[in-house]
């Protein structure tokens, strides 16, 4: 059976043997749209005159740099953090304890409002300027000019991450910082939500069992109709997408809704087509799965890539994307609580025909 290791480095120095053993519990999570997360709580030594004291001490200062790794067979996770907060827990005569939460290293970029025009450039060109500047290797996918690039130039009034979330966004990107091979990474790019699975979960009666709640929204999904007029022309742009370019399965378990939209220029927009697509098929994982694996010989999952469900029965069993994945280490084992997302429209989609499609007007 896997076993767990987990290294934890304070500024540089990794926890000792001893001061290992005054570790309580390790959380780390890793999460689709959000920073990857990390939590340490040490117990603390004190002395007649209460003078307390812990092995993370050195990291009750703003942005301190800390990384944990979390190792379980052929498998690992590492976050290189820097400190956000510190909670103290005083219990004379019983175990008096230290947290110190951290996030990855986006939250360096995301503390200094910037104003800057970015002047006949592409996104892409954008995302790897900014990860260099901040001293992270880049993993960016090229993104399009755009017919107006000539006239039309960003112009960032934000904090660097809250701008490449924006250009993220508008693309249907993923935007987050995560360890590479031991080389701390900004990623710029699609996620592929229909991948070679990391690893099969057999859940219900099967070797990894335990509880687990699915949900569906039946009408999750719009088929997108967008018209943007072209900045500095009377000209406008056209597109549409039905959501469906991304099935995760055979079956629909949604009926796509009819949204027409005009978009007025601006950085919500690259074009009609890129934004089209990026907003049915976001609008299209309807489905949702939360479980959580305790089994002694279950894998170490990440998020952000795919898994395969089984035991569950042929309604939801299959390729899922692992949106969130929180691992809690502790003296009485590994836990892992698994958010999971799934493309409710499939490849046999009802699509606009088989429900009765709702239309709506909506704008930007």
């Amino acid at each position: 059976m896997p076993e767990t290791r987990t290294v934890i480095t304070v500024d540089g120095t990794p926890l000792t043997a001893h001061q290992l053993e005054l570790v309580q519990s390790v959380s780390v999570e890793e999460s689709l749209g959000s920073p990857d997360k990390a939590s340490v709580t040490v117990a603390m030594d004190t002395d007649n005159n209460s003078a307390w004291n812990s092995s993370l001490d050195a990291l009750v200062a703003p942005a301190t740099p800390f990384a944990v790794r979390v190792s379980r067979g052929g498998a690992s996770y590492e976050i290189d953090a820097r400190s956000v907060s510190a909670n103290w827990n005083f219990a004379p005569g019983g175990l008096s304890t230290l947290t110190v939460e951290g996030m990855d290293r986006s939250v360096e970029m995301d503390r200094r409002d910037v104003q800057r025009l970015w002047q006949d450039t592409t996104d892409s060109t954008i995302a790897q300027t900014l990860f260099t500047q901040y001293g992270l290797a880049a993993q960016v996918e090229s993104t399009p000019a755009g017919m107006d690039s000539a006239t039309y130039s960003p112009q960032q009034s934000a904090t660097d991450w809250a701008f490449l979330q924006g250009l993220a966004g508008r693309n249907g990107f993923d935007l987050h910082v995560e360890s590479i091979g031991g080389v701390v990474t900004g990623v710029f790019k699609r996620i592929d939500p229909t991948a070679a699975a990391q690893t099969t979960i057999r859940l219900g009666y099967g070797e990894l069992g335990g509880r687990a709640t699915a949900s569906v929204q039946l009408l999750a999904g719009q088929e997108v109709h967008l018209t943007r007029t072209v900045p500095g022309t009377t000209d406008t742009d056209v597109a549409s997408d039905p959501g469906t370019g991304h099935a995760m399965g055979p079956r629909s378990l949604g009926g796509a809704t009819l949204i027409r939209t005009h978009a007025a220029a601006g950085i919500s927009v690259l074009d009609a087509q890129t934004t089209a697509t990026a907003m049915a098929e976001r609008s299209a994982f309807g489905a949702s799965l939360s479980t959580t694996l305790t089994a002694p010989d279950m894998p170490l999952v990440r998020a952000r890539r795919t898994i395969t469900v089984a035991g569950l029965g042929p309604t939801l069993d299959g390729l899922w994307l692992v949106k969130s994945a929180r691992h809690t280490i502790t003296a009485g084992g590994h836990s892992q609580a698994l958010g999971l997302i799934r493309n409710a429209l499939g490849s046999g989609s009802a699509g606009a025909g088989g429900l009765a499609a709702l239309a709506a007007g909506v704008a930007l």
